[in-house]
Parts: structure tokens; C-alpha cells; sequence
């Protein structure tokens, strides 16, 4: 743990407590091989400030715990699994411990997909002038409940089938081509091998309750916009509209293949034959499916998620407050 001095007056920040979770392992390993150029950008940035070091898988969940009583920021730094338990480090039985306190991005990682739902600028300096400087606004979370397992949340997206399988592959490679490269490389062996699932899902939105059985190939469920090192499958939808962004991919076929990444990355997957598509506030899986949140995969079972609206105070890269939600 670092204790930034606090005489610096060329601060930008000097009325906010900043506590940053930070993950020497993101970026391959580059984020702690720079623990000093990491200090002295914060040092720069925030008057008040102490740097937090993780140790090993869950250890982010704990430290932002503990931040939740000391600080008026805590910022994740590292990639979207560190802001995965930084995030759940917030919030217990589904609410908030400290609603007062602010949740940001300093990006570090492979796939980066949060800090593009939420603006947040790449590079490490311009990301802690956001996290001075920046918008704060209340936005949605989902929450993660199943029968044999304690509760989660997520703040960008839940994905099922193939697309949690994608994110385990790509978690055990050793993502030395960077993000993209990673999770194509990743997307082209669990095409090749993945097998579709019959699902029983059940939803609900402003058109009622529905259910549905169906062959799944994959499944996303978007409170952000972005997955998958910049599959875009949350573009009609909003981190402030209390909906998710929900889109069934049914098996598709080879001559369909080379129209598939292509509609993931310009926010078309909708364009699919077959593919389903909702905004939703509740969904349930009552089959057992593989899953992963925030690209983080998790056990096999059945689930359900549900929106929690505006339950997070979040710094981003907006630039002005949108008229109805954010885009």
C-alpha cells in the first residue's frame, strides 16, 4: 500500500479523496513493473490520494470494501476483470455500502471494454484527469443471483454460452498480442468447437413476461455497451434507463460465419437470422449455462439478472449530461 504526499499544489484535485485498486498483473504484468511512473502520474492528479495494491484474485473485491469507508473515489486499475471486483468491492445484498462514494476507470488491461461504455480516455495520465476533472453520474448496475452461489454484480455485460467461452479462453492465453488479437484468436477456436445449448429463457419488459426455448449459440446481456475487446452489443441501449440490452444468437451457419464478426464490431448482431433481441429488466435462465461477467467467467447454472437502476455513482468521459439516459 502507497501513501501519495499530499503538499503537491499543482494538483488538479484537491478536495476528493482518491483510493486506487490497482492490479500488477494487468496489462501482462506492465502495470507493476510501473509502480513509480503510476505514483507520480496520481501524485500529480489528486492531492489527496493512496495507491492500493491486489495480490492475488479476489483481493480487489476486499481492498474496494475497505475504500468504501475512506474514500470520495475509488478507481480500478487495470483491466475489465480488476473493475469487475472493484465494483463488487461497492456494493452488498444488492445495494450500495457507501452511496456517496464515486467509482472510476484508470484502464489497464486487455480487452478495455468498460473504459469505451464509459468514455473513459486510454492512457493512464488523460484517465486520472477524467477521474479529477471529470462528469459523475448515477448508472445502472446489474445484479447476479443464483440458488447455490452468493449474489454478483456487473457493470458492462453478462455473456453467455460461446461468449463466456471466448472469455475463458482468452483469460488462460497469455494475451501478449494484446486485447483484439487475444479475443479473435479466442473467438475462432470457440466457433470451431463450441457446441449450441437448448436454453429456457424468461424475461421481462414493456412487452410483459415472455419465455422462450431456444438452440443458443450466444447470449449478451448488455448494461454496457462493449465486450470482447470492442464487440459492440449494447448500441441502441443506456447505462441509465434501468434496461439491459438483451440479444439471443441462434447457431449459425458457415456461410454465415464471415457476416458474424462483422455485425459484433458495428453493433448489427441483431441483423443475424434468427437472432432475438429485447431491452429487458429482469432475465432468467432456467437451464444450467455457462457465464461470464464483465469478462470474468463464472460457474455453470441457472441464473437471473436484474437491473439495479442508478444504483452506482460513476466518473466517465461524458461531456456534457445526455438529454434522456446516457449513449
Amino acid at each position: 500500500m502507497s501513501v501519495l504526499a499530499k503538499d503537491n499544489h499543482g494538483a488538479k484535485n484537491r478536495g476528493e479523496r482518491l483510493i486506487v485498486v490497482a492490479n500488477p498483473r494487468s496489462a501482462g504484468g506492465r502495470t507493476g513493473a510501473d509502480r513509480d511512473r503510476v505514483e507520480r502520474a496520481i501524485f500529480r492528479a489528486f492531492e489527496q490520494a493512496e495507491l492500493w495494491w491486489t495480490e492475488g484474485p479476489g483481493h480487489a473485491t476486499e481492498l474496494a470494501r475497505r475504500a468504501t469507508s475512506a474514500a470520495d473515489i475509488v478507481a480500478a486499475l487495470g483491466g475489465d476483470g480488476t473493475c469487475h471486483e472493484v465494483v463488487n468491492g461497492l456494493f452488498s445484498s444488492g445495494k450500495p455500502i457507501n452511496s456517496k462514494v464515486i467509482f472510476t476507470v484508470l484502464p489497464s488491461g486487455t480487452g478495455g471494454d468498460l473504459k469505451r461504455s464509459l468514455h473513459v480516455p486510454p492512457r493512464l495520465e488523460d484517465s486520472l484527469w477524467n477521474a479529477a476533472t471529470g462528469m459523475t453520474l448515477p448508472l445502472d448496475v446489474g445484479q447476479v443471483l443464483w440458488e447455490d452461489a452468493p449474489e454478483k454484480v456487473f457493470i458492462n455485460v453478462a455473456g453467455f454460452g460461446a461468449n463466456a467461452e471466448v472469455c475463458r479462453r482468452a483469460n488462460q492465453s497469455s494475451k501478449r498480442w494484446g486485447g483484439q488479437a487475444t479475443f479473435l484468436g479466442a473467438i475462432a477456436e470457440t466457433l470451431r468447437d463450441y457446441r449450441p445449448q437448448r436454453l429456457r429463457w424468461s424475461w421481462e419488459s414493456a412487452m410483459g413476461v415472455e419465455e422462450r426455448e431456444v438452440e443458443t449459440l450466444a447470449a449478451f446481456c448488455g448494461n454496457g455497451h462493449y465486450c470482447g475487446a470492442g464487440l459492440w452489443v449494447g448500441k441502441e441501449g443506456s447505462m441509465a434507463d434501468g434496461r439491459f440490452d438483451l440479444t439471443l444468437l441462434p447457431p449459425v451457419s458457415l456461410f454465415q460465419l464471415p457476416r458474424l464478426l462483422p455485425r459484433a464490431y458495428s453493433g448489427t448482431l441483431g441483423r443475424t437470422d434468427g437472432a432475438l433481441q429485447r431491452q429487458v429488466t429482469r432475465l432468467r435462465v432456467h437451464t444450467p449455462v455457462f457465464l461470464e461477467l464483465d469478462g470474468e467467467p463464472q460457474h455453470e447454472a441457472p441464473v437471473e439478472l436484474r437491473v439495479l437502476p442508478r444504483a452506482l455513482q460513476v466518473r466517465g468521459g461524458w461531456l456534457r449530461p445526455p438529454a434522456s439516459g446516457l449513449s
